[in-house]
């Protein structure tokens, strides 16, 4: 989440910590490893990336911890990183390794001179549960030269859940109000919403109705057998995506004529990544707004560009869970989309916003030069 808060996290509350975790996630996560990555600089820190994976499996653990230890981090600059297990022993993952790097929030976290960075082995609760993941996360930190300030352990983010630390018995207590910090009150007043949990968010880009899906195909398979017959110009479809943009930041509504034709047009890889550069600028809300409502009504194998443009856009903004989400549909409706893949290994490699932008203006300068290649010949 891009948006500068002036909200602080003080980092020897344990309770305010885990209060802060649905925000800077985008929604409530169960069942959760998560991980707050810190950039220090003297007393102050900033929270540079927040990552979320189901609690591993034990046969997964090791590929887990090396994933964590040597990838996302590292890459972001981390030089402290809080630990935070969400749910009862034995629940969580079901599957290999697979999470959400969050370009997190500006929100300043307060140092605790207290923190311990490398506690003994011996020092992990035996009652507290997944401790022999945490164990082998203090390991693979440890070699990354990452201090690890907090290691926390609750069932459930919800005001009033019991919390208790992983290296200290006597520290326990119960969450505050997720709703009512002061992170979530700044939250707020920027615009963004927290989700209660990721199932929300899935549904917000799932298809909207299976009839409308199935109207869609049909229609837009009569568009399409119209522009091979007539013939297409990659103009006409470049003012087609680009109109539906600015009539969207216009407050105008367009007619199921309309929102067809643009995504018809973004069938073109050359329109799909001019648009991209749309991210960039001031109506990049404007056109997340459009390619939410074509994700919801537009049938596979179709839906995946403009659910990659959606993916980006969010990316871009920093909401890396609705850019995953996004991504699962582009997945399911083309495993093999070459931008649908690029925005995967970003969220999984912890690449900045700043650096995907750079991708972004490269594929648009890419698209413009081959339609002048074609214009050409």
């Amino acid at each position: 989440m891009t948006t500068p808060l002036n909200a602080r996290i003080h980092l020897g509350d344990a309770g305010e910590i885990l209060a802060a975790v649905p925000h800077l996630l985008g929604f409530t996560p169960t069942g959760s490893l998560v991980l707050l990555g810190l950039r220090t600089d003297g007393d102050l820190g900033t929270f540079c990336l927040t990552l979320r994976i189901d609690l591993p499996p034990p046969e997964h653990r090791r590929s887990v911890i090396d994933y964590l230890s040597a990838g996302p981090m590292v890459r972001r600059g981390a030089d402290r990183v809080i630990v935070v297990a969400v749910g009862p022993d034995g629940g969580g993952g079901h599957g290999p390794p697979g999470g959400e790097p969050e370009p997190s929030a500006d929100a300043h976290a307060e140092p605790d001179r207290g923190a311990r960075s490398e506690p003994d082995e011996s020092e992990v609760d035996d009652d507290v549960p997944h401790r022999e993941l945490i164990l082998l996360l203090r390991e693979g930190f440890a070699a990354a030269g990452i201090d690890v300030l907090h290691e926390i352990w609750a069932d459930r983010l919800v005001a009033g859940g019991p919390w208790r630390c992983y290296d200290d018995p006597p520290c326990r207590g119960e969450i505050p109000d997720p709703k009512r910090t002061a992170l979530s009150a700044a939250m707020a007043a920027s615009g963004s919403v927290t989700f209660d949990s990721r199932r929300e968010l899935q549904d917000l880009v799932a298809p909207e109705s299976e009839r409308t899906t199935a109207r869609w195909a049909a229609r837009l398979n009569s568009l399409l057998e119209d522009a091979e017959r007539d013939g297409t110009d990659v103009h006409d479809d470049v003012a087609t995506a680009f109109a539906g943009i600015r009539r969207t930041a216009a407050g105008e509504a367009l007619t199921e004529d309309d929102q067809l034709r643009v995504l018809l047009a973004l069938n073109d890889q050359r329109v799909r990544d001019l648009c991209l550069g749309v991210a960039l600028g001031e109506s990049a809300m404007a056109a997340e707004q459009l390619w939410l409502s074509l994700v919801r009504k537009a049938p596979e194998p179709e839906v995946a560009d403009v659910a990659a443009l959606l993916a980006f856009s969010a990316y871009l903004r920093g909401e890396g869970a609705m850019a995953s989400v996004a991504l699962e549909r582009v997945e399911a409706a083309r495993p093999e989309h070459s931008l649908g893949t690029l925005l995967r290994q970003a969220l999984e490699r912890g690449i900045s916003p700043k650096e995907l932008s750079e991708v972004a203006k490269d594929a648009m300068t890419d698209a413009q030069l081959m339609i002048e290649v074609e214009e050409s010949s």
